[in-house]
């Protein structure tokens, strides 16, 4: 079992919330030690610790909550989102009470998906990524498409819930699928797009570079009709293909989002953000007071590594309204085409 720490430098995704599970218990505490102060605080580690393999009982089997009841005081914590007291009574050397305590759900999700502990629940996503160099027709299949061969050697991506695969070798014979045909594909070609790649959540990746050396990205979701269009710009720093992949999957998260609200299956809003941080104890500060906002219903972290993170948020009540909390917290924003950076 990977350790606490080393999940969280390496989180990649959260399974969705179920509507079936709650997430705290109540756990009834008689403690006696040398005094009330330090029976309290025996009471609190030992309800924390209950609570937690009570509600990862009802995610897992028996032999994975033994496996969790193997981390230290120090490490469950981090699973605590808050404890409530009722029926207190602390006197002399003893301390008596019935403590409900809440689990940080996304959490304890991400470690137990991490160590295979819990299936996560996940959507599959086909790309077509279809390239036009300067001078030249779109490319698809053809061997100087350096777009599409940015995508392969990705392999397999995984943001959030999504699992984003490029199209194979294999589609190259579905009858119809040429670079003209993906931009321009109707719903015959989508269909045996959905059927080659076993899914109907299909994304056309444009991408055409401009003359002074940017990236203009086109992003389609096929079936609900929809696209957006960014720039990448050319700065001279690091693989433009790879800058333009990464804006991409944040893109295709927020169209999946939308699609979803659109549909009647999101209640809540969202937004994908970016927050470059310190250090781990500043990420975990900065998740802990975001969480606790009262519009704030949780956060889903995508990706977390090289000193910075990328979730989103969904909330409730309007974006100003969460704005203006964040910025009593001292987090302020910037807008970045479809993210949001926060500092």
């Amino acid at each position: 079992m990977k350790t606490l720490i080393a999940f969280l430098c390496c989180i990649m995704f959260t399974a969705p919330a179920s509507a079936k599970t709650e997430f705290f218990a109540t756990i009834p505490v008689d403690v006696e030690a040398e005094d009330s102060v330090q029976a309290k605080d025996k009471a609190m580690l030992e309800a924390e610790r209950k609570a937690f393999l009570e509600v990862a009982g009802k995610l897992t089997s028996a032999e994975n909550v033994q496996k969790l009841s193997e981390l230290n005081d120090d490490s469950l914590s981090y699973f605590i989102k808050s404890v409530s007291v009722d029926n207190e009574k602390a006197g002399g050397t003893k301390y008596k009470a019935d403590l409900t305590v809440q689990i940080n759900e996304p959490l304890l999700r991400d470690y137990m998906v991490e160590n295979e502990m819990l299936q996560a629940e996940t959507t599959d996503l086909t790309v077509i990524p279809v390239y036009k160099p300067l001078q030249s027709y779109p490319l698809l299949w053809e061997d100087n498409n350096e777009w599409r061969k940015n995508w392969l050697s990705k392999g397999l991506i995984k943001f959030g819930s999504m699992q984003i695969r490029t199209a194979s070798e294999q589609m190259r014979h579905v009858d119809g699928l040429s670079a003209d045909g993906a931009l321009y594909m109707d719903s015959a070609l989508f269909e045996q797009v959905s059927q080659a790649g076993h899914t109907d959540r299909v994304y056309i990746v444009y991408a055409q570079l401009e003359p002074n050396g940017d990236l203009r990205i086109t992003v389609k979701n096929v079936k609900a009709g929809t696209e957006d269009v960014f720039t990448v710009y050319n700065d001279n720093t690091g693989n433009l293909f790879d800058k333009a992949i990464e804006k991409s999957v944040m893109y295709i998260s927020n169209m999946e989002r939308n699609t979803k609200t659109d549909t009647g299956t999101a209640a809540t809003d969202s937004i994908n953000a970016v927050y470059i941080y310190q250090n781990m104890k500043d990420w975990l500060d900065k998740n802990a007071l975001i969480t606790n906002l009262p519009m704030v219903e949780n956060i889903d972290t995508k990706s977390f590594g090289g000193g910075k993170v990328n979730f989103s948020i969904r909330y409730t009540g309007s974006l100003d309204d969460l704005w203006t909390a964040l910025q009593e917290l001292g987090i302020s924003h910037e807008h970045v085409e479809n993210y949001y950076i926060l500092r």
